[in-house]
């Protein structure tokens, strides 16, 4: 993993406040519950990889990923 940017860091974040938000709606649960699921997963670290280029991509598609590898 290479290092990050400020810019790659802020996108990568808000990505992940957004990944937590639609996790949170779907599954009818708490922030709190929608966090602990999303960095327990696999998926977590490969939004944070730079490399992937998940921050580039809108929340609503990274989503939609996230839900196929998480099934």
């Amino acid at each position: 993993m290479s290092e990050k940017t400020k810019d790659q860091e802020f996108l990568i974040q808000n990505l992940i406040a957004y990944l937590v938000s639609y996790l949170a709606e779907d599954k009818k649960i708490t922030i709190e519950q929608a966090m602990e699921m999303f960095f327990a997963s696999k998926f977590s670290k490969k939004v944070e990889d730079t490399e992937t280029g998940y921050y580039w991509e809108s929340p609503s598609y990274v989503y939609e990923i996230y839900k196929k590898e998480t099934e």
